[in-house]
């Protein structure tokens, strides 16, 4: 797979796989894999990220990770990036504050930005 730029779901599904021992990330991963459950091969189930990033560089499966996560094993050449056909993941995010408190400078700069490029009706950003 290495070779390639891009897969198949059921191409990720047929390989020995890592999955996060719990959260929301692999209740995503169980939805996504459900039509593949009965030839699923779950190689591991880990706590963390940074152990689920280990073991695929180690070679002992593949996993699904954003891609965030992943950025300093591929530019040391680690593991590899491929993308997945026919879906996009993505994770809504919020910014919690508390209103009766002022904010810092910085801070009310932010929740301007992010007020400006989530403009109410717009599509929601992939992450």
């Amino acid at each position: 797979m290495a070779q390639r730029s891009h897969v198949t779901l059921e191409e990720v599904a047929s390989s020995p796989l890592i999955f996060p021992k719990t959260g929301f990330t692999r209740q995503v991963l169980d939805k996504l894999f459900r039509p593949y459950r009965s030839r699923l091969r779950i190689a591991m189930e880990l706590p963390s990220i940074g152990m689920i990033k280990t073991f695929v560089a180690a070679d002992v499966g593949i996993s699904i990770i954003s891609e965030s996560f992943a950025r300093d094993q591929v530019k040391s050449g680690e593991v590899k990036l491929l993308n997945v056909e026919g879906f996009d993941l993505y994770r809504e995010l919020a910014l919690v504050y508390r209103r009766d408190r002022s904010l810092p400078r910085a801070v009310q700069a932010l929740i301007g930005m992010i007020r400006e490029i989530r403009k109410p009706g717009e599509a929601q950003a992939k992450l």
